[in-house]
């Protein structure tokens, strides 16, 4: 029998897969079709590599959502590799499509946003793919 308590856990968890599943995969579209679409775009190295990183945020997305709907561990270092991808490309948007105007303070701010994201996508595949997961056999 459970406790409120664990039942509140088992909540939790369950809220945060949804959440990063839904995370996951509109990164994953978004990025695919961005990176695809505006490839030929771009006019400074700086937006180059905005648009480069774009398609690897793309496919982690995807290939990290499907990891952990089938919750596979190998989705917690591809949700790793696709947290590297989101916390750069913001910050380098900001500055390389940015007027004048773009503040580094902006952009540090959005490169945090993203990562804090990042780790929560990780802290979920990890948790929902942990070989000991007795309390969440119910999900």
């Amino acid at each position: 029998m459970r406790t409120s308590g664990g039942a509140a856990v088992v909540m939790l968890r369950k809220g945060a897969w949804v959440l990063s599943l839904f995370v996951l995969l509109l990164t994953g579209c978004l990025g695919l079709y961005t990176g695809i679409t505006e490839f030929n775009q771009v006019s400074t190295p700086l937006q180059r590599s905005v648009n480069i990183g774009v398609l690897p945020y793309g496919v982690l997305g995807l290939v990290t959502a499907y990891g952990v709907l089938r919750k596979r561990q190998w989705s917690v270092w591809s949700a790793v590799a696709w947290t590297i991808a989101i916390t750069y490309v913001p910050p380098a948007a900001i500055i390389g499509y940015g007027d004048e105007d773009a503040s580094w303070a902006s952009a540090a701010i959005a490169g945090f946003a993203s990562l804090l994201l990042g780790l929560a996508v990780i802290w979920t595949a990890k948790t929902m793919t942990r070989r000991d997961r007795t309390a969440d056999a119910s999900m």
